[in-house]
């Protein structure tokens, strides 16, 4: 927010970019310089201890230090709005660029392009940056305690582990954060400065004193070192005291023990024997986080401001210059504390006067988060939403809609209903728990403010923010309808607004098309987001067109193709996230789906547990639905019957929630098929009641809009699954003859080639072997061709011995692997158990013969082989099917291959 053309923005940011010009001259500490002398392997040190025992100054030392022995050195003074992620990593990178020119300017490219802020991705792109770098890099945090995102911390975690050799990360900090310190201490890489290290021994005491033109006597320094206990600040207060009265260390003998007494008496006696109109001047300024001369002028009304911040700063009263050119300045933490509690106790109406004009300062100058933060404090919560309300388009453009949020807290609700980017907020972070319709009139009602007409006016990008996250809702409650039509608005008026938020509405809208089955609108969409892609950096849109491609592919039955797809998203931008990074989660799905297609089921189910727990800002119901019934299907292949239907249930809920009946009458059906698996007696009852239960007209009254109307196809499918576990296999013919007019040819393949399936398993069991044959074949070749092996699974025992039968009469080597690559997927299938012995074995002629069988030796060039008549070989081979217990000679090579007589 601060990254603007604002003369004094851009100044206040330098100033944090750099060590700060201390007050407090940077004083050497030969105890510290030698225990680092000592530890030249330490790839973190660290300096903690509460506020005034010299930590910033000691970090100003080492720095001095490193560059002289010729490291490159980068320095961020961190404050409270740097426990934001994006604002942290754009302040990283550019005091890392600074040193090692071009470094992050890939993580910066991703920050202006990104729908929340994948922080672990942007670390993964920081430390690849920091690997090509060849000399030796001092990275300096200071008020690192500022830093409490959990997010930042792992970040910072992991750049301690893997950044280069010569990197050394240095830190100040009032507590210990949260870093592993013991592991680090374990591997002897952490270098620890406590307050006992910081505290200044007599000798620096008296040097410190002496450098401030004071020599006390005996029993004077006596008195001031048994109080201070060498605290830095203690001693600096105690020094400024004295320099005007002398005498006053008598004083000291009656102050309580303890670092807080000393330190508050000593502020008081500083501050006390100042002038009134200085003291006035000291706590008008102490309301600023930073200061520059035209800010001074501006709260105290004088137009001298420059000229008497440099007097504050020759009185050594903890005013510290931010920059060599000394435009900015800040007060000693300590002090700035002393100052604003004193305003604030003695008076308070000032004290949020002052913050009010500090507020109005800033925002004048485009400091919009300083702005917003004196906003706060000056409690005028109007103003607040105001300036929330000015910056809250590049915030959503950014995908930071958490820090209008958290602004939101701080602004009663009749205020914020007048702002329309705090009700925004308020309809994002609560989509979860708000209905649709609720959603969708409190966002009509900013639309109205914002185009009264109603009209197909032009788009603003206020009107589009709003829109996008209408279009998110929609998406995430199931209203694919709703959601590509505001994606149509969009695309008539291309080009006319922020490129980001356009190639977002795009996405979605393709996403929501390719979920009512028009691929060829979704591919358009998906076009003209890639040309509008064009104009921006980063990752995370790009991502997530690949992924629409993906998920096309998958509706209409093309795994394949999805896989090759899925590759080429995988090895393309992928990698550019961290593995558990949210952005992953729905391709994670994607990936599941076409896994478990295709019959691999290795980890399918935790990566879908992971995935399906993990809310991205794209949350389609629809991919999340299929998920859940991924899961509930994996499950029930592993042979998780309890888990698979406590997944179901899951799956309903969420259904329920969102209303999204299609979804539930999904897994109803699902639910219906894996009873009908049971081993229990009662299984067909207790199925036929479920399907009862269920009111499958009433749901797909919802869905007269869709082609191919889901509920029906649920109602239908299950139907037939239903007639044929009675054993009623012409009404389930009947059935699916019926169900096959919903299907369109250039969508439902997978649908087709299942009807396929059923279709045969009615015919075999009427006896019409032919007919089941080819349309098994028929099916087989559809699935072989994409690799589609759960539909078999799907169906249980039926296909399994279906396929048992046909495995043996078939003659395609390519079908045949393929049929046994689907059975070794069944769970305690036949072909996994051992085979009984045989009642004879062969005798050794015959054992030759199934060897070369087995080969692909034909009868004739067998008897060519062993010098034997083709009679025979045939009489040989008879005998060799009688003792296997087969048919023919396919049959039989198969079970001398499960007896071991012959190699697999």
């Amino acid at each position: 927010m601060e990254s603007t053309l604002d003369p004094a923005a851009e100044s206040l940011l330098r100033s944090r970019l750099c060590a700060p010009e201390g007050a407090i001259d940077l004083f050497p500490r030969p105890r510290i310089e030698a225990t680092l002398l000592a530890h030249p392997q330490a790839r973190v040190l660290l300096f903690s201890a509460p506020a005034g025992f010299g930590k910033t100054c000691a970090l100003g030392v080492l720095a001095q230090q490193r560059a002289q022995a010729g490291y490159a050195v980068a320095w961020l003074s961190l404050d409270a709005g740097d426990d934001e992620p994006s604002r942290f990593f754009l302040h990283l990178i550019e005091v890392l660029a600074r040193q090692v020119p071009g470094l992050g300017s890939q993580a910066r490219d991703y920050l202006q392009n990104a729908m929340g802020v994948p922080v672990a991705a942007l670390m993964e792109i920081v430390l690849a940056d920091l690997a090509q770098v060849h000399r030796p890099l001092l990275l300096v945090l200071d008020d690192l305690h500022l830093i409490q995102h959990a997010e930042l911390l792992a970040a910072l975690k992991r750049l301690i582990r893997y950044a280069p050799e010569g990197f050394v990360l240095a830190l100040a900090s009032r507590s210990q954060p949260a870093l592993g310190l013991a592991t680090l201490r374990a591997k002897g890489l952490l270098v620890e400065f406590g307050e006992r290290d910081l505290r200044l021994s007599q000798a620096e005491t008296r040097d410190y004193l002496a450098r401030h033109g004071l020599q006390l006597e005996a029993a004077a320094f006596a008195a001031l070192y048994r109080h201070t206990e060498g605290w830095m600040v203690g001693v600096h207060l105690a020094s400024l005291w004295l320099r005007h009265q002398p005498q006053a260390w008598q004083q000291l003998a009656g102050l309580g023990p303890g670092q807080a007494s000393v330190g508050d008496y000593l502020l008081h006696r500083v501050f006390e024997q100042l002038p009134e109109a200085q003291q006035g001047l000291l706590e008008t300024l102490g309301v600023a986080q930073q200061l520059c001369g035209d800010l001074a002028n501006a709260l105290t009304g004088r137009q001298d401001g420059q000229q008497q911040l440099e007097t504050l700063e020759a009185m050594q009263l903890f005013l510290l210059p931010l920059d060599r050119e000394r435009r900015w300045y800040r007060f000693h933490n300590l002090f700035a504390e002393f100052l604003r509690g004193r305003l604030r106790g003695r008076a308070p109406e000032r004290c949020r006067q002052l913050h009010f004009r500090a507020s109005l300062w800033f925002a004048n100058h485009r400091m919009q988060i300083l702005a917003i933060e004196h906003a706060s404090l000056a409690e005028d919560p109007r103003m607040l939403a105001a300036l929330v309300d000015g910056c809250g388009l590049e915030l959503i453009n950014r995908g930071q809609l958490h820090l209008i949020h958290r602004w939101r807290q701080r602004v009663p609700d009749e205020i914020a209903a007048e702002f329309p980017m705090l009700v925004l907020a308020d309809v994002w972070t609560r989509a979860a728990e708000l209905g649709l319709a609720e959603a969708n009139r409190m966002l009509d009602a900013q639309l109205r403010r914002w185009d009264p007409a109603g009209g197909p006016a032009a788009l603003n990008d206020r009107l589009l923010a709003t829109l996008t996250i209408k279009a998110l809702i929609a998406l995430q409650k199931d209203d694919l309808p709703g959601c590509a039509a505001l994606a149509h608005r969009v695309e008539l008026q291309l080009g006319q607004h922020a490129a980001f938020l356009e190639v977002a509405m795009l996405i979605v809208g393709a996403l929501a098309n390719v979920m009512l089955g028009l691929a060829e609108v979704a591919r358009r969409q998906l076009a003209l987001a890639q040309q509008r892609h064009q104009f921006l950096q980063g990752h995370y849109l790009a991502m997530q067109m690949a992924h629409v491609e993906v998920l096309l592919c998958l509706e209409q039955g093309q795994v394949k193709r999805a896989e090759r797809l899925f590759a080429q998203l995988r090895a393309r931008t992928m990698p550019c996230f961290a593995p558990d990074s949210r952005a992953l989660a729905l391709p994670t799905i994607s990936q599941a789906l076409i896994d478990y297609r295709q019959g691999r089921l290795e980890g399918v189910e935790e990566r879908l547990r992971w995935a399906l727990a993990t809310v991205d800002v794209i949350n389609p119901l629809d991919l999340y639905a299929q998920g859940m019934l991924c899961l509930a299907q994996t499950q029930r292949a592993l042979a998780k019957p309890k888990e698979a239907f406590a997944t179901l249930r899951q799956m309903q809920d969420l259904a329920m929630g969102s209303q999204a009946w299609r979804f539930y009458a999904q897994a109803a059906s699902e639910e219906v098929a894996q009873l009908l698996q049971e081993p229990a007696g009662d299984r067909l009852k207790r199925a036929e009641q479920r399907y009862q239960s269920i009111d499958w007209s009433g749901l797909a009254e919802h869905y007269r809009h869709m082609g191919c109307n889901p509920v029906l196809w649920g109602q239908g499918l299950t139907r037939i699954r239903l007639l044929q576990a009675r054993a009623h296999y012409s009404e389930a013919l009947h059935e699916i003859s019926q169900l096959r007019r919903l299907l369109r040819d250039d969508w439902h393949g997978t649908q087709r080639l299942r009807l396929d399936l059923l279709t045969a398993l009615s015919h075999q069991h009427l006896g019409y072997q032919g007919r089941a044959q080819c349309l098994l074949d028929q099916c087989l070749l559809g699935a072989e061709h994409e690799g589609l092996r759960s539909l078999f699974i799907e169906e249980g025992a039926p296909a399994q011995a279906l396929l048992l039968q046909h495995e043996a009469a078939e003659r395609q080597p390519a079908l045949q692997g393929f049929i046994r690559s689907i059975l070794a997927l069944w769970v305690g299938q036949v072909g996994h158990q051992s085979p009984p012995p045989l009642a004879e074995g062969l005798t050794e002629r015959e054992d030759e013969i199934v060897q070369l069988a087995a080969e692909g030796l034909s009868n004739v060039a067998i008897g060519e082989r062993l010098a034997l008549a083709l009679g025979t070989v045939k009489w040989h081979l008879h005998n060799i099917y009688e003792k296997l217990g087969v048919r023919n000679r396919t049959q039989a090579v198969r079970r001398a291959q499960e007896l071991g007589l012959v190699g697999s």
